[in-house]
């Protein structure tokens, strides 16, 4: 299915084309995505549902050593990669609040790791386009550009972007966003026992540097809860949203490498991590890296047996943001996650949200729900609303609701195995965001990582579709173990509804933020 690498591209280039505002062409790149993405879930739905009988995890050991790179197949889509990420550090490279040698330092590495991760590609797609079987022993020796082809250029290209990522954190100390303010001083609190749903994130709006959200907290607890280490430990919530980059590369790496001497396999999960203006949703603070570090956490292990652990991490998916909610549906109907696992997993994640719900049941739902409910559309919001605005037309929840009906129609006959859950998630995310109010250059990269987890899955659902050798593939197959702002994208204050709030007293300590009067 080329088609799940054609619809990341075209929505890595959608949203990195306006750095994730509207525009015509903006959206449109966006939209041949998600028709892409559609047209994968149509396919995998007619194939996943019958992949096969049980079978122990982990039998697919030397499955991935291609995958999804068959020359007639996957050729153009895998050149279109390499072109996306290669090309795209060197023409786009927003900075907004970054400044300085840190800047500079951080687009170097950048380009650095795009290019090196594309050649890594553009070696593979030699190799197979001259019919040579892709492995550990079948590129020694080949030529110099062959060592390309190595596994260590995973890691390689990954310590590449984590130090351009460092170099972003050092360029911008202080972005000009609501998000990084509000994380930083929810997560420092923490430990001095401050409610997030009652902080606010300075002494008062008029010292806030930020045109943005003064008092709201708009996420679920364990975001903060997770990134709090990194606030304590290193001053800034950003490392924290880095390694979870990091660690989500390695766990689809993990997903995907059975056989780990495969380019294919060193080149995919490096997706998470080059993407388009990555470095700019570094800088930005956006908390969708925990998403999908959780979530390819949850597929890792549902593939490889680990029931338990695959139930925490989407526990902790659901409790760090509200619409990972969405999913529970389809993780359900995830054969290797099952209905009792999801039904588990959902309560650990009531549990975990629990504690802040009972200090202040108000507090909660006028951040984390209404808040959000009651968002207004925005022109520059990269969906068919923001579209629709232009033409003084308001598009409600209805027609919200008739789209995701669609998607989960098209996610659940794809349901199967990995590739059509993670593939489902995409398109139920996808259709949110072309149907939300807000939505911005933050909200297309948690389905864009599943996109990627969708194609690393394919070595594990069914290696016959994806070894480029056609003798293994004809003799081999196996199936997963089965069980029972740049500105302020977040909403300015003036365009939403929201209760009054008295000015508490300021504490001078960093550490704890003012408690908001009841």
């Amino acid at each position: 299915m080329p088609a799940i690498l054609v619809g990341w591209c075209a929505v890595a280039g959608g949203i990195a084309a306006k750095d994730g505002r509207y525009g015509a062409w903006a959206l449109s790149s966006v939209l041949v995505g998600f028709a892409a993405v559609v047209l994968a879930v149509v396919a995998t739905a007619g194939t996943s549902s019958t992949a096969g009988t049980s079978s122990t995890a982990g039998t697919s050991s030397t499955a991935g050593t291609a995958v999804a790179v068959r020359p007639r197949g996957w050729f153009g889509a895998w050149l279109l990669v390499a072109v996306v990420i290669g090309v795209a550090p060197l023409v786009r490279r927003p900075r907004y609040y970054a400044a300085g040698r840190f800047a500079t330092a951080a687009d170097v590495l950048a380009i650095l790791a795009g290019l090196l991760a594309a050649g890594s590609i553009m070696v593979m797609l030699h190799h197979v386009g001259r019919g040579r079987r892709i492995g550990r022993e079948h590129h020694r020796g080949r030529g110099r550009l062959d060592v390309l082809a190595s596994p260590w250029v995973f890691w390689l290209v990954l310590a590449l972007a984590c130090a351009a990522g460092v170099a972003t954190i050092r360029a911008a100390p202080t972005p000009r966003i609501d998000v990084f303010h509000l994380l930083q001083v929810s997560a420092a609190g923490l430990p001095h026992g401050a409610d997030m749903y009652r902080q606010q994130w300075a002494p008062s709006r008029a010292e806030y540097p930020v045109d943005g959200l003064f008092d709201v907290y708009p996420y679920l607890p364990v975001t903060s809860v997770l990134l709090a280490p990194f606030r304590l430990l290193l001053g800034d919530v950003r490392y924290g949203l880095l390694l979870a980059l990091a660690v989500a590369a390695v766990l689809i790496r993990a997903v995907a490498g059975r056989a780990p001497a495969a380019p294919a396999v060193a080149a995919l999960p490096l997706l998470v991590v080059v993407f388009p203006e990555s470095m700019y949703a570094l800088q930005q603070s956006w908390t969708e890296p925990l998403l999908v570090a959780c979530l390819a956490a949850t597929v890792w292990a549902s593939t490889s047996g680990r029931g338990r652990v695959a139930v925490v991490t989407f526990a902790l998916a659901l409790a760090t943001k509200q619409h990972v909610a969405l999913l529970i549906p389809l993780a359900a109907g995830y054969p290797a996650f099952g209905p009792r696992r999801t039904a588990s997993a959902a309560a650990a994640a009531a549990l975990l949200v629990a504690p802040w719900v009972l200090a202040g049941p108000r507090d909660f739902l006028d951040d984390a729900v209404w808040t959000n409910l009651h968002y207004e559309v925005l022109a520059h919001s990269l969906s068919l609303p923001g579209l629709a605005s232009h033409f003084g037309v308001t598009l409600g929840f209805g027609s919200t609701a008739v789209a995701l009906l669609g998607a989960y129609t098209a996610a659940w006959r794809a349901r199967g195995d990995a590739t059509g859950f993670c593939l489902g998630a995409a398109l139920v995310l996808l259709t949110l965001n072309l149907m939300n109010k807000q939505t911005f250059f933050n909200h297309y990269t948690l389905p864009m990582g599943l996109l990627v987890l969708a194609v690393a899955a394919l070595a594990v659902d069914d290696p016959a579709r994806a070894v480029d050798d056609p003798a293994r593939a004809g003799g081999q197959r196996s199936v997963e173990n089965r069980s029972s702002d740049a500105p302020s994208y977040r909403l300015r204050r003036s365009t939403c509804t929201v209760r009054s709030r008295s000015v508490a007293s300021w504490s001078d300590s960093t550490a704890q933020a003012p408690s908001r009067n009841r």
